[in-house]
């Protein structure tokens, strides 16, 4: 005899799945733009200079300075974001080494794909948790420091390279398959449009990533060149 679900938990679940799709689209968005935005390095200092300055309104400034504090608040709506994202996500993960024997037993008795994409975004997730407020804590309280000279030296001269480096590749596998899973379930996929999503969150994966292997390399040659 199957259990019931009332109508109230059944609601709140239906929310919080909601709210879990919308807060980790924005996210993925929000992300994407980000890593444009950082990759202007590859143009030159000055290319960033000139998007630093606008991410901080200073077309709004008389004196041109701009106003760091919109870097600040930016990193705190991220901030919420990623909160509630994880507290809507946190539902459905394995809570103890019991129901993660279970999952493995399944994993290894049905091998499904799908199965494995979101263990996989529970394993990004967890890097995720403990690397990400880190740098969202030196957006909000740092942000003046945002630019070619403050990026550079905080990621070779500080060594934050080490943070870095596990975060983008956690982050980018995380929001290209959260990105794939959201669409796989609320749109209608047929297996031919399947076999092509696949191959498009693979190769947005490699592109995303290689921007962001690209980007931290133009910020250790800067920050080299500097020294």
């Amino acid at each position: 005899m199957k259990a019931r679900i009332s109508p109230r938990l059944s609601r709140w679940s239906a929310k919080a799945d909601l709210a879990q799709s919308l807060s980790g689209g924005l996210l993925a968005l929000f992300l994407w733009v980000h890593l444009l935005l950082v990759s202007s390095i590859l143009f030159g200092p000055e290319a960033m200079r000139f998007v630093a300055r606008n991410m901080e309104l200073a077309f709004l400034d008389p004196a041109g300075q701009g106003y760091p504090v919109v870097v600040s608040l930016m990193g705190l709506v991220v901030l919420v974001l990623v909160a509630l994202h994880a507290a809507a996500a946190l539902r459905k993960f394995p809570q103890n080494l019991r129901q993660w024997r279970a999952l493995n037993r399944q994993m290894g008795q049905i091998p499904n794909p799908e199965t494995r994409l979101w263990r996989w975004q529970v394993i990004t997730g967890f890097v995720l948790f403990l690397l990400l407020p880190a740098h969202l804590w030196m957006m909000i309280n740092q942000p003046e420091t945002i630019g070619p000279e403050g990026s550079a030296a905080r990621i070779w001269d500080q060594r934050m390279i080490w943070l870095y480096l596990p975060l983008l590749l956690a982050v980018e596998l995380h929001a290209v398959v959260g990105v794939y899973r959201l669409v796989m379930k609320w749109c209608s996929v047929t297996p031919e449009r399947r076999a092509w999503l696949v191959r498009l969150r693979s190769l947005l994966s490699l592109l995303f990533i290689g921007i962001g292997l690209a980007s931290l390399l133009a910020f250790v040659r800067y920050a080299q060149l500097a020294n």
